[in-house]
């Protein structure tokens, strides 16, 4: 059986569902999303939403924050997400022995210069295996990329 089409003209709707055109909260047709000339109208748009105070049209460090280090080989910088989950439950699983680090994303702790070193990309998660090939340390970014390198 198929699901019943919603009768409500304040419904919003995907163009591409069932034929129809893009529609506003009250029924009339939705204006044309008309991207910005510049990345810093872009910004400017966003004012006051929860990370318009920290994320910016720039790449780098904002802050001189070293990053943390335990005494364990294996250092994972994460935050309660789905994706710091997968990474800590799959070191439980294996038995290797690691240390967690709290990084807030909320107050931009990911842009403090240690964390910026480990991951140029400033996203959670991330790790620092000290004791990497060789001996030498391996930054690791991306859940999956972490995953599979403690995998092999």
């Amino acid at each position: 059986s198929s699901l019943p089409a919603c009768s409500s003209a304040s419904t919003l709707r995907h163009p591409a569902v069932r034929g129809s055109a893009a529609m506003a909260a009250d029924g009339a047709p939705a204006a044309k999303w008309v991207p910005p000339n510049t990345i810093e109208e872009l910004f400017s748009a966003t004012a006051g939403n929860n990370f318009s105070s920290i994320n910016k049209p720039t790449a780098g460090p904002q802050s001189d924050t070293p990053l943390p280090k335990g005494e364990a080989p294996f250092q994972l910088y994460s935050l309660a997400t789905p994706n710091g989950w997968k990474v800590g439950i799959l070191l439980e699983e294996l038995g290797i022995p690691y240390e967690a680090h709290f990084i807030n994303i909320g107050k931009g702790e990911q842009f403090g210069e240690g964390f910026v070193g480990a991951n140029p990309n400033s996203k959670i998660p991330c790790a620092v295996d000290y004791d990497g090939p060789g001996g030498e340390p391996m930054a690791l970014m991306e859940s999956v990329a972490i995953m599979m390198y403690l995998c092999e």
